[in-house]
């Protein structure tokens, strides 16, 4: 049977299901990249990047393609998802619906990182520290721990804490959650092999039966970075991989090939695991190997002068600071001595020292427990757990400091920020990478069976370039690239309004600019139709200037972001709001202007206050920025308008979420008709009508409304 047999077969079971081409042309697109695999090519020929249009409906899509291939070769398929609310999405409806309409049997489970469950060991041990602990008694934190003990011992909980009976408050979990360090494994009295009780572990074993994987992009990531199969139960060569909303997923892997620690903070802990190896008031040592803790305590003295030694000189060095930071690459700032560069060395060097010695210390009180059951040695393998995970910090961030920049392939970015932690001066320390393309390429395309990566928005206009060179699919030659059409009547259903500002956004135009848009808003806000209308800012403070300059009676209307919790507590309340026939309008920023959906009148009119250029430059963007000038490039059209573009696609895809959707986009930004660039923004935009009607909105209100 074919793949559009099964398409045909599986959607005639559907109630009310809508044809839509696209979704048929992403099943085939798929199906004959993931059917056609030469295990000895390494071109890139078994990866595809596939633009699917909101309302293609490419969840439906690639779980076929990805569950039949999978069957058919006998491999595992991964789905990766930006968040944890997505993964949700996928497990607890699409997956189930799937199985339900297409009759295909298969098992399916969800990956997540282990500070997600309930670890039953640490629960135990923090009810007994809040009974003696006054702070925790007054707060009544036994008794809560204690209700969180009743429901897991009732059986009916699997101990995964987003599904948890009852409410956890957020300081409660560090009490009853523990890293991969402070584990015991299978030395814990809650994990014996022939009878787990722990809800991470059982829920580890269960995902080596499953066909089908969900987990997110963080933790795929640092799979992958550990070399495959070490957080997730299989190689990438064993699997097939979906990567949904793969416009995300360099801004997830930059963020986890970075390593980052507070200076002073950390001189304390190396010095308490010292402590903790080798008690200095009894000469006691944490194992019996003598001669391997007295090293680990040397290597500990090392590193802590190491750390003093560079936080006295930041601390001397205070008034060369901007803003709070210090850029730490020396071609970026002639501050950077070579002095300051030796200390980076050491602390590398000296903290993988540490981290060697403490992962020995550790193996053997993990031996210890084998033979028999020691609460003191458990105890100590909790704590120097915890300073190990802190050492390790250091190491990754040591490790990204002493890299030898040479392109913007191969650049980190290195910086300290001030802050103040207890009164007093503290500096946090981070470094990363700005490009993770080679890395991708060489730790994930190279190694999976096959894999599709597919988002609403990876083209700029027709071409994927951008987007190929951030993932490192720019390396491989024969990386399938799909744009799927919409099945979305634009030009019928939607309108694009540019204001005519006398004024821009720009630096020098600010203030005038500011009075114009508040102006604009104040009248175009001014409805009592009940409907809701999305006003985008990308910056906080002109959110809350705007707000604070619109008359009251328009104010009490607005929902602002920045009052609000989550971002569920305002779109409950704003639903609530319309459906009371009440015209609401949010106030948002970045998170607003992507995976929020509000179809029919929860969203007729989508506002975008300015073009979401990046206009403050973190040390990321300036270690770019200096390595594509370094290399004859334009930072503006290489890399700055393509992130815009990606950005004010997804923010005016807020509109049209299904068939039946009406309204209009309005920028407030006259550059984008005023600049040469414009054209390339508005081109890449959907296909709303351009011919003005004044009365669209409301013409569009009454037809959702009858």
């Amino acid at each position: 049977m074919t793949i559009q047999q099964d398409y045909h077969d599986i959607t005639a079971n559907i109630d009310n299901f809508i044809q839509r081409p696209a979704q048929l042309e992403m099943v085939e697109a798929i199906d004959n990249c993931f059917a056609n695999v030469n295990e000895e090519a390494k071109d890139g020929h078994n990866l595809c990047l596939i633009e699917a249009p909101t309302g293609t409906g490419k969840s439906f899509a690639y779980i076929l393609a990805g569950t039949d291939n999978a069957k058919r070769k006998n491999k595992k398929f991964i789905i990766s998802t930006a968040t944890k609310t997505l993964q949700g999405q996928l497990y607890n409806k699409d997956l189930p619906q799937f199985i339900k309409h297409s009759g295909n049997r298969f098992i399916y489970g969800l990956a997540k990182g282990r500070s997600n469950y309930l670890c039953p060991y640490q629960l135990e041990g923090s009810i007994a520290d809040a009974g003696v602990d006054m702070i925790s008694q007054a707060e009544q934190v036994q008794d809560k721990l204690q209700k969180v003990a009743e429901h897991y011992a009732k059986g009916k909980w699997d101990g995964d804490l987003d599904n948890a009976p009852l409410f956890i408050e957020s300081k409660l979990k560090p009490l009853i959650t523990i890293d991969k360090h402070q584990c015991l494994g299978f030395q814990c009295t809650h994990n014996q092999k022939e009878n787990s009780n722990c809800p991470f572990y059982k829920n580890r074993e269960f995902l080596k039966s499953c066909d089908v994987i969900v987990t997110n992009h963080s933790l795929l990531l640092a799979d992958i970075d550990g070399g495959g199969g070490t957080v997730l139960p299989v190689k990438p060569a064993d699997y097939y991989l979906c990567v949904d909303e793969a416009h995300n997923f360099p801004g997830y892997a930059i963020s986890g090939f970075m390593g980052q620690f507070e200076l002073k903070q950390s001189i304390g802990l190396v010095n308490n695991a010292s402590k903790l190896i080798v008690n200095p008031a009894n000469n006691s040592y944490i194992c019996d190997d003598v001669a391997l803790c007295d090293d680990a305590v040397s290597k500990a003295s090392d590193l802590a002068d190491s750390l003093d030694k560079f936080y006295q000189l930041i601390k001397l060095n205070h008034n060369v600071f901007d803003n709070g930071v210090l850029i730490l690459n020396d071609y970026l700032n002639s501050a950077i001595t070579q002095e300051i560069k030796d200390i980076f060395v050491e602390l590398a060097f000296s903290s993988a020292e540490l981290c060697s010695g403490m992962s020995n210390i550790q193996d053997k009180l993990k031996n210890k427990l084998k033979n028999e059951q020691d609460y003191v040695t458990e105890a100590n393998l909790l704590k120097l757990g915890f300073y190990l995970s802190s050492v390790e910090s250091i190491t990754a961030t040591a490790d990204y400091l002493i890299n030898q920049d040479n392109s913007r392939y191969n650049a980190n970015a290195r910086w300290v920020e001030q802050k103040l932690a207890n009164g007093n001066d503290e500096y946090n320390l981070v470094a990363g990478v700005t490009h993770v393309g080679n890395l991708l390429a060489d730790k994930l395309w190279s190694k999976v069976y096959a894999a599709c990566l597919t988002s609403a928005t990876l083209a700029i206009g027709k071409r994927f370039d951008y987007v190929k060179f951030q993932l490192g699919l720019n390396l491989l030659p024969a990386v399938h690239e799909v744009k799927l059409p919409t099945g979305f009547n634009y030009p019928e259903h939607s309108q694009l309004v540019i204001p005519q500002f006398r004024y821009a956004p720009e630096y020098t135009m600010r203030e005038p600019f500011q009075k114009e848009l508040t102006l604009y808003l104040s009248q175009v806000l001014n409805y009592t139709d009940a409907y809701g209308t999305l006003v985008l800012f990308f910056n906080r403070q002109q959110l809350i200037d705007t707000f604070k300059q619109l008359p009251v009676k328009l104010q009490n209307k607005i929902l602002l972001q920045t009052e609000y919790s989550s971002n569920q507590k305002l779109i409950a309340e704003h639903k609530e709001t319309v459906d009371c026939a009440k015209p609401s309008i949010i106030f948002g920023l970045n998170s607003f202007a992507e995976g929020v959906d509000l179809p029919a009148k929860y969203c007729m009119h989508v506002i975008v206050t300015k073009l979401p250029f990046d206009t403050h430059k973190d040390p990321q963007n300036m270690v770019r920025e200096y390595w594509v000038k370094a290399e004859n490039g334009n930072y503006f059209m290489d890399v700055s308008l393509p992130e815009t573009c990606i950005k004010l696609i997804q923010a005016v895809g807020r509109l049209i979420r299904n068939e039946k959707d009406y309204g209009q986009v309005t920028i407030c930004d006259n550059r984008v008709v005023l600049k040469q660039y414009g054209s390339i923004l508005l081109n890449s935009l959907p296909e709303f009508s351009r011919q003005y009607n004044p009365e669209f909105i409301k013409q569009s209100f009454a037809k959702i409304e009858s």
